[in-house]
């Protein structure tokens, strides 16, 4: 097995983070039919293929001339990792940014057999094919150099998944405030519907004498109800932010079971004004 000093593990932790991104963003740019910088951070990086890679290795390394070894271990640990961080991410931003739904052998969601088998095939290549050279260039670098190198990137990348942290903050405050004015006005309308009902049953019973009372109460809650209306609107109109763009745009099939309805509605007011900016 190849010992790596901590910078080094550092460096090959970023450069696979940027191959993943490259992947990944070209994969989805396919399937969308236009371009997607792909991924939760700014910066051109997937953490989750650069903590892959290095499960991989740490794990794999020792038995890279087991075929069938690396293969069955490919799929256990970077599996494992997977459901992990799309557990945490949910747990934290009630949003799930994959969801494998509906693909065979998911387990909530956040895992299937066909990403496992994936992660079992991209074991193989990692090990076989692609960081050998890698690694080798790696461990030619002086250490000087590795040290500089790794600082400067981590200190860009620590900046940029706190914006990023906070940028998802944002997203999920924005779909609570949304899925409380939605609640609100729900309720208005329904309270305007039996208001309505029982003016019709009254002015049976009771004849015109309480039709004014009625009239100004179905006025008072149609007001709330457009009031209510207008506030959904202008939360939909006001955070139509860069960052918030950059997340949905970023993961197209992202779902939030929590904010569902609310999210798909603040994606058609994204699209409404130039998406694809």
């Amino acid at each position: 097995m190849n010992i790596y000093s901590l910078e080094q593990w550092m460096l090959l932790f970023y450069i696979y983070s940027f191959f993943g991104w490259c992947f990944e963003s070209i994969y989805v740019s396919i399937l969308q039919k236009h371009w997607v910088n792909r991924g939760f951070l700014r910066a051109p990086m997937l953490p989750i293929y650069g903590s892959g890679a290095l499960c991989i290795l740490i794990v794999c390394l020792p038995v890279k001339d087991n075929w069938i070894a690396v293969f069955i271990l490919g799929i256990i640990f970077p599996t494992l990792l997977e459901y992990i961080t799309g557990y945490v991410m949910e747990l934290l931003f009630k949003m799930r940014y994959w969801d494998y739904t509906g693909k065979k052998g998911n387990i909530n969601g956040y895992i299937c057999l066909e990403s496992s088998i994936a992660w079992g095939v991209l074991s193989l290549l990692l090990i076989q094919v692609i960081h050998p050279p890698i690694g080798r260039w790696v461990e030619r670098i002086p250490h000087l150099v590795v040290i500089i190198a790794v600082v400067a990137i981590s200190c860009a990348f620590v900046s940029d998944v706190i914006v990023s942290f906070r940028a998802a903050f944002n997203l999920r405050h924005v779909l609570e405030e949304m899925e409380r004015v939605r609640t609100q006005l729900d309720s208005a309308r329904v309270q305007l519907e039996l208001a309505r009902a029982e003016a019709r049953d009254l002015l049976e019973e009771w004849g015109e004498e309480f039709r004014e009372d009625n009239r100004r109460r179905q006025k008072m809650l149609e007001e709330r109800a457009e009031l209510l209306r207008r506030e959904f609107m202008r939360r939909l109109e006001h955070q139509n932010r860069y960052f918030n763009r950059a997340i949905l745009k970023a993961h197209p099939s992202a779902t939030s079971r929590r904010f569902a309805e609310s999210l798909r509605e603040l994606r058609e007011a994204l699209e409404k004004k130039n998406w694809k900016k």
